[in-house]
């Protein structure tokens, strides 16, 4: 289980809401393990002078233990940066390591994406239940396989929510995509079942401020005015 962040910012990101996702990754309130501390990683389009470039890192030393966290936080500037992190507690602890940290990377044809999800969705729900990875990756194998059938990465991501709802603990995701024609996008996915929740409701629901979407410890640490998504929903991160 995890904690997920996405947003679109303009000169440098909101460091308000960042140090709320690393207080959120060391000491979850609604999480009973406490802390999510298998990892951590991020990817982040930035436009400057014009050019796209990409950050993307992973690791599986816990955010709040990272010295590079910092040293990336200070590379995200420029006139527009698009974003997803990730803070992960793993389900299965021989699905461990760097391999399986989030974000997950696919290259299609026309695009570059980037996946990260918190919860668990029973394996029975994927034609291939044996595939070497973690649900998290079968999840995004089937957006990817949508995508290419509907050629629409919304509906191809709210397909994939829609079949696998009825296996999961939690669908709560985010997906980059990256075209050079198109620029960044980010779509976030928001669903959880109640008949399979592991923890307290709250600790599955996630919240926007601003251009900024986050789960609900980072709402808890923020300390601000914030708004649920609308559930069952996939929602892009504009502004």
């Amino acid at each position: 289980m995890c904690r997920i962040l996405a947003f679109k910012a303009k000169g440098e990101p909101n460091l308000e809401v960042l140090k709320a996702f690393l207080n959120a990754s060391k000491n979850d309130v609604y999480f009973k393990y406490g802390s999510h501390s298998d990892g951590w990683g991020f990817v982040a389009y930035i436009l400057r002078n014009g050019k796209w470039r990409v950050l993307y890192y992973k690791t599986s030393e816990p955010i709040y233990e990272d010295q590079s966290f910092l040293d990336y936080i200070n590379l995200l500037k420029g006139d527009e940066i698009y974003a997803i992190f990730h803070a992960r507690k793993a389900g299965k602890s021989f699905l461990l390591g760097v391999r399986h940290n989030h974000p997950y990377y696919y290259r299609l044809s026309t695009h570059d994406a980037y996946f990260v999800h918190n919860g668990s969705i029973n394996r029975k729900a994927f034609s291939e239940p044996n595939y070497p990875s973690t649900d998290s990756y079968l999840f995004f194998l089937e957006i990817i396989k949508n995508y290419n059938v509907k050629g629409d990465f919304k509906i191809a991501y709210l397909e994939a929510l829609s079949a696998l709802s009825p296996y999961a603990s939690s669908l709560n995701s985010a997906l980059l995509t990256f075209n050079s024609q198109e620029g960044p996008k980010i779509f976030v996915g928001y669903y959880y079942n109640k008949s399979r929740m592991k923890e307290m409701e709250e600790y599955y629901k996630l919240y926007r401020y601003e251009n900024y979407i986050f789960s609900s410890t980072v709402a808890y640490y923020l300390g601000k005015h914030v708004e649920e998504l609308s559930f069952a929903s996939i929602n892009e991160v504009v502004g």
